[in-house]
């Protein structure tokens, strides 16, 4: 079972609002002209905006509760004809493309912790996109001022409702350890219920967090050539302060 079997609930509740990538993705899609392959896709956040601008999408992501949600979601949206959903571990395969373009969005590659799974990641998805495709990685920019702060101590991020309607207080407790580019976090969801009876959640994880040259090398190993590096969803050029690291690169051969 994957860690977010767990919590896939309020996974979804808590990130399906965000959509400050979308249009980034649906362009880059635009311009690929054929499909899209989600790695890690999680509940189906990107698969049905997508579907719904005509583009075909596969996702595949480690947890069967993720998955399920996402069968649930793109059947409530009528996409299901462009939409092909696996359950499996990207680091072992992969479904067979070819893709034109490989989104692997919000922070999602930072799940691999080890130099092995990150490779064979990539190589996984080199073998898959067709040749010439992209392959888009969104992750964290470990500037000292994203990094500030990760002390360990215990803080309110959110409150949101659930599909059920239960009302959840999200905290976040985040400590780094730089020598090893680790940032251990742990989400505590207290659920709350109409008695005033709250039932809590605590899940911990691991992330390894990358700099620029090191994620630009461990793309050249595996057979892709980096077209650009940007600050924002919105093409702002990569810089000391940008917030995230948004990184385009071709596979070659």
């Amino acid at each position: 079972m994957s860690d977010y079997d767990a919590i896939a609930r309020f996974y979804d509740a808590d990130h399906s609002g965000f959509a400050d990538d979308l249009p980034f993705y649906r362009e880059l899609a635009r311009r690929t002209g054929g499909r899209v392959f989600d790695v890690m896709c999680g509940s189906g956040r990107l698969l049905v905006p997508l579907a719904q601008a005509g583009i075909r999408v596969t996702g595949i992501d480690a947890s069967a509760a993720m998955i399920e949600r996402a069968r649930m979601r793109v059947a409530a949206t009528g996409v299901a004809p462009r939409i092909a959903l696996y359950h499996g571990d990207v680091r072992s395969a992969v479904p067979d493309g070819p893709y034109h373009l490989a989104i692997v969005a919000l922070n999602s590659f930072m799940h691999l912790t080890t130099t092995a799974d990150q490779l064979a990641v990539l190589a996984n998805i080199h073998r898959a996109l067709h040749p010439d495709g992209l392959l888009a990685i969104d992750v964290f920019n470990p500037h000292a001022r994203n990094l500030a702060g990760c002390d360990g101590e215990l803080a309110l991020d959110r409150t949101f409702r659930t599909d059920d309607g239960a009302l959840v207080c999200k905290f976040v407790a985040q400590r780094v350890d730089m020598a090893q580019q680790i940032n251990h976090v742990t989400f505590v969801y207290d659920e709350l219920d109409g008695n005033g009876s709250v039932r809590r959640t605590v899940h911990p994880m691991t992330l390894r967090w990358f700099y620029r040259y090191e994620l630009e090398h461990l793309l050249e190993r595996t057979g892709f050539a980096v077209e650009a590096i940007y600050g924002s969803y919105d093409l702002d050029p990569f810089v000391t302060g940008s917030d995230i690291m948004l990184t385009v690169a071709r596979r070659r051969g």
